[in-house]
Formats: structure tokens, C-alpha cells, sequence
């Protein structure tokens, strides 16, 4: 495949995640993507057979993407309290295709992530691990249950955030505030030394 092909297949992946995102699997139609991109139906046949093998391309590229944005927050040379808050903030600000996916409901084809989901807790799991080695965790702390607090707590905020209602709660309190909060709750009772 040539450059200006690998463009095009790219630019169709782009707008296609678009779709996806926003109209789901069953809400979005190769006609619509192809006029996007400036192509006729036929010619999107020459990149992608059907809307399946499409979403399927999509979604292993938003695997990699976002993967590689947890490697970056995970394997900075700075402390695991830093990656801590780089982390929720990202995890609670930054929506993702994979968040959206189903699991082969209502025609959507079934698109296995627990691949995904293993890698990105391996690298959460490993910096705490490096963290308990260098002496910023407790070398006592039990990482299968810092992992879980943190999941929670991203997990929390991040429907919170979602909810009208939450307005509220929420009204006074930024992202970056709440990263800090768990922080300092995890630093308490996960760390070696008191921080400020």
C-alpha cells in the first residue's frame, strides 16, 4: 500500500471513529463515512470488506493509542503520586471508544478487550511495584488492593462526572482537585512518608 493509500485508509479510520463514538456500532453507516472522507461507497470496499472488519481495525487502533498514553503516564522517571494524578485525570477527561464498546449486543460484533484491560493493569501494577522497591509505597502494601482503590475511585468520579445531577457535588471541585484528593487519601495510607 502506498502513502496516499495509507492516508486515506488512515483519514476513513479517523472519521470512522468519529462515527462510532458518537452514533455507536448500529447507529453508523459506510455511506456516511465514505462522503466524510471524500469517497464513494465502492471505493471504501477497497480498504475495509464491511462495517465489522472497519470497527474492528478502529477499535485495536484505539487499543494501541490509548495504551501507549498509559505507558507514557506510567513510565515517566517522576514519583508514582505524580503518575497517580496524570492518571485520573486522564482516565476521568479523556473518553474513549473502549469505554463505549459493548460486548456483541444489538448487531454490534463482539470485540474482545480483556487484552487491553491486562495491559494497562500490568502497568499500573508494575509502577507500584517499582514504586514499593524505591521506597515511596509500603513494601507491606498489598498491590492487588491499591490497584482496586484506585479503580474505584476512577471509576467513581468518572460516572460522577456524567450524571447532570452531580452538578452540585460537583460545583466547586475540578478534575485536578479530585486527582489531588485521591492522592493524598493513597500517599496516607499506601506511603512510606508523610506528603504535603
Amino acid at each position: 500500500m502506498g502513502n496516499a493509500e495509507k492516508q486515506t485508509k488512515q483519514k476513513i479510520m479517523t472519521i470512522a471513529r468519529e462515527h462510532f463514538s458518537r452514533y455507536g456500532y448500529a447507529g453508523t453507516n459506510l455511506e456516511a463515512i465514505g462522503k466524510e472522507a471524500g469517497l464513494t461507497r465502492g471505493p471504501l470496499y477497497y480498504y475495509f470488506k464491511n462495517k465489522k472488519e472497519l470497527y474492528q481495525t478502529v477499535i485495536e487502533q484505539e487499543k494501541e493509542t490509548v495504551i501507549g498514553q498509559y505507558q507514557e503516564i506510567f513510565e515517566q522517571p517522576c514519583s508514582i503520586f505524580e503518575k497517580l494524578e496524570r492518571d485520573i485525570i486522564f482516565c476521568s477527561s479523556t473518553p474513549s471508544l473502549l469505554q463505549k464498546i459493548g460486548f456483541g449486543g444489538q448487531g454490534e460484533p463482539e470485540i474482545p478487550i480483556q487484552d487491553y484491560s491486562e495491559k494497562i493493569y500490568s502497568l499500573k501494577k508494575e509502577a507500584f511495584r517499582q514504586a514499593q522497591q524505591i521506597g515511596e509505597l509500603r513494601a507491606d502494601a498489598d498491590l492487588e488492593e491499591m490497584l482496586c482503590f484506585l479503580y474505584i475511585y476512577v471509576y467513581g468520579i468518572t460516572e460522577l462526572r456524567k450524571t447532570e445531577s452531580s452538578g452540585w457535588i460537583l460545583k466547586r471541585r475540578t478534575l485536578p482537585q479530585d486527582a489531588r484528593l485521591f492522592v493524598e487519601i493513597f500517599a496516607a495510607r499506601y506511603g512510606t512518608e508523610a506528603r504535603e
